[in-house]
């Protein structure tokens, strides 16, 4: 994870985080961030409340992209009230909101089609139309944290009435309009990659490495 952060998310940071908030993307958020991640998998609706049977099984091959942007959304919200309650206060929220965003930028870039891809699209277009955050003039990105902060609560609420109805339509149609990479943000992502970010990194393995061979 450390290699992850220093290699590909300060870099992204550097090219699409305004500058006054660069500061607050942190390692301890980036972990704290996908730790919640993990717990959030754990948590939340996995059968339907109408009668539909195992949320997986009514959401079909959206069930995917839909629960990654549960655990996604669902980590950032227990990260935010864990805060507020005094019990996760390892990191300042602002680290966690910011290095969120920078976080977007980074996992989209594995593609649209997939889920995390379709995840992330579906959260960036949600919180661009909750004003969650602004595109400046320099093509930098700023976060507000208190209108990210409600946009997530309401994004919480709004996955997880969707799972618990077990809504296949609703879920295929919010996919098909938010679950893409619109004109704007295609043309930042190639900035990132002209800088020759790498999209992953991948470590080298093998008896040869460890002087085996």
């Amino acid at each position: 994870m450390q290699a992850k952060f220093d290699k590909i998310l300060v870099p992204i940071a550097d090219v699409l985080i305004a500058e006054d908030q660069r500061q607050y993307v942190t390692f301890d958020a980036f972990f704290s961030n996908t730790m919640f991640h993990e717990v959030a998998h754990g948590m939340g609706i996995k059968n339907t409340i109408n009668g539909k049977g195992p949320a997986r099984k009514a959401l079909k091959e959206k069930y995917s992209a839909i629960e990654e942007g549960k655990a996604d959304i669902l980590g950032l919200f227990l990260v935010t009230k864990l805060n507020e309650m005094g019990e996760f206060t390892e990191t300042d929220l602002m680290d966690n909101y910011v290095t969120f965003m920078a976080g977007i930028f980074r996992s989209v870039r594995f593609g649209a089609s997939s889920a995390h891809g379709m995840a992330n699209m579906i959260r960036f277009n949600y919180f661009l139309e909750k004003g969650a955050f602004v595109r400046n003039d320099d093509g930098t990105y700023s976060t507000d944290m208190e209108k990210m902060k409600a946009a997530s609560a309401e994004l919480t609420e709004k996955i997880l009435k969707l799972q618990g109805d077990g809504d296949y339509e609703a879920a295929k149609a919010w996919i098909e309009k938010d679950g893409i990479i619109k004109d704007q943000l295609k043309a930042d992502l190639a900035r990132v990659n002209e800088a020759g970010i790498p999209v992953d990194i991948y470590f080298n393995q093998g008896p040869e490495v460890v002087g085996l061979k």
